[in-house]
């Protein structure tokens, strides 16, 4: 079921968004009695609607709490933001059909690159929810010019958030604005990082994709990662982070059948695990390698409770395993 989908482009184009957004308001909770047909208000809930009659989410009626956060207020100061650094945004916003997610990335007109013939296209990636469930997040987001690859959360530095327990905080959409269009110099010096370290192998670049979280995301796993390593790896005996990244992103923006961004953010996140270590550091292969190997080794060969990802998974990793000294 397909939610709502704006896309804008030019900041009259943002604003205008913004004030299309679907806004929520509080209304009462009753708790219904079967057998005694009676209906008693819940104190302590309250439960949150559109404006146009969705039911979006049941959460604390106590402020202190929960506080609702309108999606148009997010985008429109995203907007003052960005027209304060001249840059004309474009983008599109992704709300799911009962309006608990929303999704927005803003582009900034702004290219780093990977190297001279990649070239990245630097915004910002904004989620946020009114289920109780999800607070609202700022992410450096970006798109690989050369495949469409959308990148997001890979430098934990430029990521804001807060929680629903806090008033909007306008500031955090100035900070992470700010930060990434005032950083192209680190964002290019951690994608040549990513390019000099390298996994043992494909396979286990395969084992670090699936043991990322990111295959749930995906209709066929193990077919449409191997596709996007092929696509992405150059030396299939030397993978580096980078490639492997560019594999996880190309699987998730290539393979995905127009799964919408509310549902995609998660798994862009889970990639980002292959640039950043969650100290604003890139992994260390031979740390990230192991433990995906360590892993599924316990779930595959130890425990026998799974089934192979392809047939001859259990001699990829006692392969694996012996390089890294792992026993079984």
């Amino acid at each position: 079921m397909q939610g709502e989908q704006y896309v804008f482009d030019g900041l009259d184009e943002l604003y205008e968004t913004a004030e299309v957004l679907p806004e929520v308001d509080r209304h009462d909770v009753y708790a219904h009695q079967e057998e005694l047909d009676e209906w008693e208000q819940v104190p302590y809930r309250d439960s949150l609607w559109t404006d146009d009659g969705r039911t979006t989410g049941v959460v604390s009626s106590n402020q202190d709490f929960y506080n609702v956060i309108q999606y148009g207020d997010i985008l429109e100061t995203v907007g003052d933001a960005v027209d304060r650094h001249g840059i004309e945004p474009s983008g599109r916003v992704s709300i799911s059909p009962t309006a608990h997610k929303m999704s927005a990335n803003i582009d900034f007109d702004q290219e780093v690159y990977a190297n001279e013939d990649d070239p990245i296209e630097l915004g910002l990636q904004v989620q946020s929810g009114h289920s109780g469930f999800h607070g609202l997040k700022y992410d450096i987001g970006a798109e690989r010019q050369v495949c469409s690859n959308g990148m997001t959360a890979f430098i934990s530095e430029l990521s804001f958030d807060q929680t629903h327990g806090e008033p909007f905080q306008p500031g955090l959409a100035y900070n992470a604005v700010d930060a990434v269009a005032e950083s192209p110099a680190e964002i290019e010096h951690r994608l040549a990082q990513a390019q000099n370290r390298e996994l043992m192998n494909q396979d286990e670049a395969l084992l670090v994709l699936m043991e990322s979280g990111i295959d749930r995301h995906l209709k066929n796993p193990v077919p449409d990662l191997l596709n996007s390593l092929y696509d992405e790896v150059e030396d299939p005996e030397a993978p580096t982070l980078w490639e492997t990244y560019n594999a996880a992103t190309r699987a998730l923006t290539h393979y995905t059948n127009d799964v919408p961004d509310y549902e995609l953010a998660e798994g862009f996140e889970q990639a980002a695990q292959l640039l950043e270590n969650g100290a604003n550091e890139i992994p260390e292969p031979e740390r990230l390698g192991r433990q995906a190997v360590d892993n599924r080794s316990r779930q595959l060969i130890e425990r026998g409770d799974t089934e192979p990802y392809w047939p001859e998974e259990e001699q990829t990793l006692r392969e694996l395993m012996e390089q890294h000294e792992i026993q079984a």
